[in-house]
C-alpha cells in the first residue's frame, strides 16, 4: 500500500497509507476533519546513477537515426532445414 501526502489548509501536510483503489484526490484531515487535497512531489533522484538520471531527464525524446543506420531488411530468411510447422 503506497503512502500519499495530503495538505490541510488548517493543519498543514500529513502522510497517509492508502490503497490504490481508494479516492486518491481527497482525504479527511486527522486533526480537524476538514477536507484536504493531495500534494504531488517528485521522487528523489540524488542517489541514483548518473546515467539513469540522464535517461529520466531526457524523457520521451525520440532517437534520430540516419537511413544508413537502419537494418537492410527486416524480412526473416528461410531456414535451410525448416521444422514441419514452419513450412
Amino acid at each position: 500500500m503506497p503512502q500519499y501526502t495530503f495538505k490541510c489548509n488548517n493543519c498543514g501536510e500529513y502522510d497517509v497509507w492508502k490503497s490504490m483503489s481508494d479516492d486518491l484526490a481527497r482525504d479527511r484531515c486527522p486533526g480537524c476533519s476538514s477536507e484536504t487535497y493531495r500534494v504531488f512531489t517528485l521522487f528523489n533522484v540524488s542517489q541514483m546513477d548518473a546515467k539513469l538520471v540522464k535517461k529520466i531527464d531526457e524523457g520521451m525524446v525520440p532517437k534520430v537515426v540516419k537511413r544508413e543506420e537502419l537494418p537492410k531488411s527486416n524480412i526473416r530468411k528461410k531456414e535451410k532445414n525448416p521444422r514441419p510447422w514452419m513450412v
